[in-house]
């Protein structure tokens, strides 16, 4: 006996296989980056600030009409102001040479209507190498972290190929260490660990559908997220005693960005 598919079966193997879609971004951005340090009294010690130039990748699959997951990862490249003080507190100005990098997964689900919660990890570092200036020595730092968040998003309609999408997501920053290289003094290396920190994000996307396959937008994000003040440790190979401490900091974050996406 011949079995028949009936329509309605039919259409539910066209709708899975419609929801499981892949889409790949690129997106060239602009980040405005917004660093303090404080002291015990919580007194400004300094602050760098400036735009990076950088490059933000996504590739994202869905796995059912509720379920997708998601690599992302960016890249920020420049120069920023340093505004702050020398160990003696003497006001002292130079600039920073800057370099960010993420790489995260992420986790989302359909919650109600079009409503998705998330949850995602995070490994960044931040390279910083402050440069000499003054007859005052600078520094070289390279800090890495974990950063974990859970989050919402929605999509609002504005016509049939435009929609603007909104996130709010809540962030831990964790197992943050920080590289501390003086040895262009002579006075060693050593690496400290940061206190645990919170912050948050908000990103706010228009998106065009150009075609069936591509579709173009901008993006507006910001973000910021703080690090406890660090253990103190001795600096190793260093030509005289030396103890360092990183301070408390604060970041706050700024992004322009270009998007450009493919679904295939």
């Amino acid at each position: 006996m011949k079995k028949i598919i009936t329509l309605p079966a039919i259409l539910l193997c066209h709708s899975a296989i419609a929801d499981a879609e892949t889409r790949l971004s690129a997106s060239p951005s602009l980040l405005y980056f917004d660093y303090t340090e404080y002291s015990t009294t919580d007194q400004i010690l300094n602050n760098e600030t400036g735009w990076l130039p950088g490059l933000q990748a996504r590739l994202a699959h869905a796995l059912t009409s509720n379920w997708s997951v998601e690599i992302n990862t960016s890249y920020y490249l420049g120069s920023v102001d340093y505004d702050g003080q020398t160990q003696a507190g003497a006001p002292h100005t130079t600039d920073t040479d800057t370099r960010l990098f993420r790489l995260g997964a992420r986790l989302d689900r359909l919650v109600y209507k079009d409503i998705r919660l998330f949850a995602s990890v995070q490994s960044q570092q931040w390279q910083r190498d402050i440069n000499d200036n003054n007859d005052v020595s600078g520094i070289d730092e390279t800090y890495e972290w974990l950063e974990y968040s859970v989050g919402l998003n929605t999509y609002f309609t504005i016509t049939e190929k435009d929609k603007i999408k909104l996130e709010a997501s809540y962030l831990l920053t964790r197992d943050a260490t920080v590289y501390v290289d003086l040895s262009r003094v002579s006075l060693g290396t050593t690496t400290l660990d940061l206190g645990d920190g919170t912050g948050a994000r908000l990103d706010l996307d228009w998106r065009h559908q150009y075609n069936n396959d591509i579709n173009f937008g901008i993006g507006l994000s910001f973000e910021g997220w703080e690090f406890g003040r660090s253990n103190t440790r001795q600096t190793d190979n260093s030509s005289t005693i030396i103890f360092v401490t990183e301070p408390r900091s604060e970041t706050i974050n700024t992004v322009l960005k270009f998007n450009i996406e493919y679904m295939f």
